[in-house]
């Protein structure tokens, strides 16, 4: 029994001394977000609703609009589940050569579906072509999305 216990004593003596070695890793980096589209849907402050979707193959202009405000969404596309602190999306809107709205905002969680929005409702009384420009910045990949509305007033 002298023996057991002494070997007992031993072993837990020897395990006391290893000493275990981790090395810390880096989270892993997500894969570079990319923007993959505006959505530009007009809304009609006279009638109090959203119209059809602004797109490439039904596109719109418009003349003495003064009513109406576009809800425009960024869609930026990465790996489900993901989170990247400093990638941010850089949103600049034009009205012929004034700047009518900028906003820098970090890009939140990726959805399941691969997919985080970013909303940005724009106010009426256009009267000069807008054009809309968002870019990525914080990661190595550019990417970055413009797209153009006709807007004109006159007689």
């Amino acid at each position: 029994m002298k023996n057991i216990v002494a070997l007992l004593f031993v072993m837990t003596a020897a395990l006391g001394c290893l000493t275990v070695s981790v090395s810390a890793q880096a989270p892993k980096k997500a894969p570079d977000y990319k923007i993959t589209n505006i959505k530009m849907v007009p809304f009609n402050e006279a009638a109090g609703n959203f119209e059809d979707e602004i797109t490439s193959a039904n596109p719109r202009s418009f003349f003495n609009d003064l009513s109406t405000s576009l809800f425009v969404t960024f869609e930026v596309s990465g790996e489900a589940g993901s989170f990247e602190a400093g990638r941010n999306i850089i949103i600049k809107v034009t009205e012929g050569k004034k700047i009518k709205f900028s906003k820098t905002e970090q890009v939140g969680l990726i959805g399941s579906e691969g997919k985080y929005f970013v909303p940005v409702f724009l106010y009426s009384s256009m009267c000069s072509d807008v054009t809309i420009t968002a870019k990525l910045s914080g990661q190595k990949t550019a990417s970055s999305i413009k797209r153009r509305v006709p807007f004109l007033c006159g007689e």
